[in-house]
């Protein structure tokens, strides 16, 4: 059977992330539990795939771990049903999901097994550049300005998590 996507555009931003989950519309997981017997795809050898059967273990959740060899692997296999879940880090997973939206529904799981930290880059000893840098965020993060940016660019994929409004009241307090 031929692949149902060939090619894809993988989209980034700035952060934090974690590993989580693309599922069909219909599949709700909100707790790594509600995977238990299922199956989840997930690249063989990366952070993801380790920190993926850790939170199993630690959780002592009963899923079948089915290593892929890239993206579209995972993606096709959730399309054909021969999967549950895809894993990634998530920020990878927005990209994906806008990518493909023409060509199957997915939803970004409503929570993540593992943490990652993002960043933007800077130049180094150059405090006033980022200070202002810093400022210009904490800004975004009070005025509420960054939902609208955050609906804009991944609204179709659902709400910003807990987590990550957490981290906006985080970045926000006040100079």
């Amino acid at each position: 059977m031929p692949a149902l996507f060939n090619t894809i555009t993988i989209a980034a931003t700035e952060g934090e992330s974690g590993g989580s989950f693309l599922v069909k519309p219909d599949v709700p997981v909100r707790a790594l539990a509600d995977l238990a017997g299922k199956k989840i795809a997930v690249i063989q050898g990366t952070t993801t795939e380790r920190a993926l059967r850790q939170a199993l273990n630690d959780r002592l959740v009963n899923a079948e771990v089915l290593p892929v060899k890239e993206h579209l692997d995972g993606l096709n296999a959730v399309a054909k049903g021969t999967v549950d879940a895809y894993a990634s880090d998530q920020t990878v997973l927005v990209g994906l999901a806008i990518a493909v939206s023409g060509q199957i529904q997915l939803k970004m799981a409503e929570m993540q097994f593992s943490f990652e930290p993002y960043g933007l880059t800077l130049r180094r000893n150059d405090p006033d550049f980022k200070l202002a840098v810093d400022e210009v965020l904490a800004r975004l993060y009070r005025s509420g300005q960054i939902l609208e940016i955050y609906d804009r660019w991944f609204g179709k994929l659902g709400k910003p998590s807990p987590a990550i409004f957490a981290v906006y009241n985080l970045a926000g307090l006040p100079e």
